[in-house]
């Protein structure tokens, strides 16, 4: 395979496509942009790279689910939330790097504007719980 070479702002938002369970909705800009291969189906991809480039507003909650891959999260910017079963919440912001295991059941509440860089080691699946 050749390099993949790609640039969010290239990608169209994918956000409208998305069915989430209820919750508070927060007003604001609020993108899902997808950064693997072009032919591939952003929710369920079967190549890498499974890469995903997130906006959410203050305000935003993003209810408990779970992932089929382990998953690492950079922060670019803002602050959020995180909770995880049986573990008190975490607040943390731009700058922080943060690996999850696969089956792990968690949600978060963003604080302060974010920009999220979100990388699977394979298909993601989405699990809400």
């Amino acid at each position: 395979m050749s390099a993949h070479v790609v640039n969010l702002h290239d990608r169209p938002d994918l956000e409208s496509k998305i069915e989430r369970p209820g919750g508070p909705r927060a007003a604001g800009h609020k993108s899902t942009r997808f950064l693997g291969l072009p032919d591939q189906d952003f929710v369920l991809p079967t190549k890498p790279p499974y890469a995903y480039f997130i906006e959410r507003p203050a305000g935003d909650v993003t209810p408990e689910h779970a992932h089929n891959a382990n998953r690492t999260e950079f922060v670019v910017e803002g602050r959020i939330e995180w909770r995880e079963r049986g573990k008190p919440p975490v607040e943390y912001g731009a700058g922080t790097l943060t690996w999850v295991e696969a089956g792990t059941v968690y949600g978060y509440t963003v604080l302060e504007d974010a920009k999220i860089l979100i990388l699977f080691e394979r298909s993601p699946g989405m699990n809400y719980r």
